[in-house]
């Protein structure tokens, strides 16, 4: 039987790697990673270009429709030959790192991946002693108080739960339930690292380091004259935002914000396939809606942060280019 020391386990389940169901049977999740968030791109301004035409919502409107036609320094059709070149480069880029890299999810480790957390769990809790007698609290005698105070505060059912937890942490060989020579704690624990909190942080890697590097990056195109000039300049021919109009950039701009910048926070956060989908195409709907030309208070990807629409709107104006 295990003591309160013990960081030996019995053997972990054993897995067989299988490769993920396909969401769609005649598409490869891959591919569908790839696809999606070009369909949401299109998706979105086509409907944001229905409702201009239709003269929806007029009263949240940035700028007349006379505005677009007299500001804009581009021309609708050299806008949507541009953004279909660039997506078209950065779908054949994403087909040939898929082939180099392999991509492909796989499943039936999960077990296997809990109990590997749950040990952490077990060697976490070995350590909080020390921790707190770095301190100088006593592991032993707090958990004591503790199940005195409980005990003293009435209402049995809650008071036997009470005691029943601070015991399984100061004694996890206790109680039914062991799993793999885990107490049912620290597997219940394990369980919510590994499929909320483990997700919920890889996700905050890819968001916050997507962002960084798009902040970055942007900030230097407006404070370097050369790169101003000859990367960026091209996106603010639009002085009059629009749905379809949000991917109008360069090549090299392209590439080095959203190719190298979405494959390096991928990496990074380690992102499976399907939360790739996620990220991707929600990314491209936002950015799809920060230059839509409409300030709709019940659209909910404008309740992320301050950056909306009217923000955005405010930086491809010629006196708010340097300011925001």
């Amino acid at each position: 039987m295990l003591n309160d020391t013990t960081t030996e386990f019995t053997a972990f389940p054993s897995y067989t790697l299988k490769p993920v169901p396909r969401l769609l049977p005649w598409l490869s999740d891959f591919h569908l990673s790839l696809v999606l968030p070009v369909a949401a791109y299109w998706f979105m301004s086509l409907l944001f270009y229905y409702i201009d035409r239709m003269d929806y919502f007029s009263q949240y409107r940035l700028h007349t429709p006379e505005e677009f036609k007299q500001r804009n320094r581009v021309t609708v059709a050299e806008v949507l030959r541009s953004v279909l070149f660039q997506q078209a480069i950065q779908t054949s880029l994403g087909l040939y790192l898929g082939w180099a890299m392999d991509a492909g999810d796989f499943y039936g480790r999960d077990d296997y991946d809990v109990a590997v957390w749950a040990a952490r769990v077990r060697k976490g809790r070995n350590a909080l002693p020390w921790i707190l007698a770095l301190v100088g609290i006593d592991a032993t005698t707090l958990g004591r108080q503790l199940q005195l105070h409980t005990t003293s505060l009435g209402h049995a059912e809650s008071t036997k739960m009470a005691v029943s937890l601070v015991e399984s942490i100061l004694h996890p060989h206790l109680g039914d339930g062991l799993t793999y020579g885990f107490a049912t704690w620290e597997i219940w624990t394990a369980k919510a690292i590994y499929w909320v909190l483990e997700p919920a942080a890889r996700f905050g890697i890819a968001i916050m380091f997507s962002d960084s590097w798009q902040y970055f990056w942007h900030r230097a195109m407006h404070t370097n004259k050369w790169m101003y000039r000859n990367m960026h300049a091209h996106h603010h021919k639009i002085y009059v935002p629009y749905a379809f109009g949000a991917f109008y950039n360069t090549l090299t701009e392209a590439f080095l914000l959203d190719t190298v910048g979405t494959t390096l926070s991928l990496m990074l956060s380690g992102l499976t396939i399907r939360q790739t989908i996620c990220f991707s195409t929600i990314s491209v709907l936002k950015g799809v809606d920060d230059h839509c030309g409409y300030r709709l208070p019940w659209d909910p990807l404008q309740w992320l942060g301050e950056q909306d629409t009217r923000f955005h709107d405010v930086h491809h104006q010629a006196w708010g280019i340097k300011h925001s």
